[in-house]
């Protein structure tokens, strides 16, 4: 029997606990959603600065769910529990809520799964996606990823994890960087026309107001419709601050987009 609340995945930022995300779990509780929180752990993070989802020449590989060849295995894993798990709870829809690029990098996987692996009949039910202080564009540099590794809370793996950063290969780094920019700017999977929610600030240190605004304008450009790219810009919050700061202006931005993306999905099913 599916579940009758329709599910948020908070896929957390890097440092992040479950304890923090318990402020948005309440926040989506009275906006009728169950929160799904997934938090990749900051060595997946590391090695996603250097890899992401299998491509090949002739396109999106397959993903084998038991290949742990590659240093992104992790950070696939965790994405095929998430689905997996969905797919057990039979939600009647689902969004995905992602904060900084520990989020996206998730979402990346999630993302390249849910769309190419024949085994998930999920497509149908992703209903919107939310960035919160996300993409954070990193320039193909390393300096950005040690700035946020400074939200590791455990000094000993800090330290050990800004050595490893700082011994990535510049060029592997840049390419990646490349890739992960592009992917969410000219989004070819089958979520590009998936409504989607900015929440951003004017003076992040770490995902730059100027290189999101420019994605968000792409965004527009490159969808089907502009009223599915959503944003909302606030003053002097910090990076992943914005609930904190403006609750209830948060909560509304929230619950707004959400109003939208079930009546928008309401209509496309009215149509089929």
């Amino acid at each position: 029997m599916g579940n009758e609340r329709p599910i948020v995945i908070l896929a957390g930022w890097l440092g992040c606990h479950p304890k923090n995300l318990q402020r948005y779990a309440q926040m989506y509780d009275r906006l009728g959603y169950t929160s799904l929180i997934r938090i990749a752990s900051p060595a997946s993070v590391v090695h996603a600065m250097i890899n992401g989802p299998t491509t090949t020449d002739s396109g999106i590989g397959n993903v084998d769910e038991n290949d742990d060849n590659n240093s992104s295995s992790e950070m696939k894993h965790l994405a095929i529990n998430t689905l997996q798990h969905i797919q057990q709870l039979q939600p009647p829809h689902f969004i995905v809520h992602i904060f900084s690029n520990n989020g996206c990098f998730l979402w990346e996987w999630i993302r390249h799964i849910l769309f190419h692996q024949s085994s998930y009949n999920l497509q149908n039910k992703l209903l919107g996606i939310i960035f919160d202080s996300a993409p954070a564009y990193f320039h193909g540099k390393i300096d950005g990823l040690q700035s946020a590794l400074e939200y590791v809370g455990d000094k000993e793996q800090r330290d050990k994890l800004i050595k490893i950063a700082r011994s990535l290969d510049p060029n592997r780094v840049k390419r990646r960087h490349k890739e992960f920019w592009n992917g969410l700017c000219n989004d070819t999977y089958g979520s590009e026309n998936i409504p989607q929610l900015y929440l951003y600030s004017d003076c992040d240190e770490l995902a730059n107001v100027k290189y999101l605004e420019e994605l968000i304008a792409y965004r527009r450009q490159q969808m089907s419709g502009k009223e599915r790219v959503w944003s909302r810009k606030f003053d002097g919050s910090s990076h992943c601050g914005h609930l904190k700061k403006y609750p209830t202006d948060y909560e509304e931005s929230v619950g707004t987009f959400l109003e939208f993306c079930t009546a928008a999905d309401g209509c496309r099913r009215s149509r089929l």
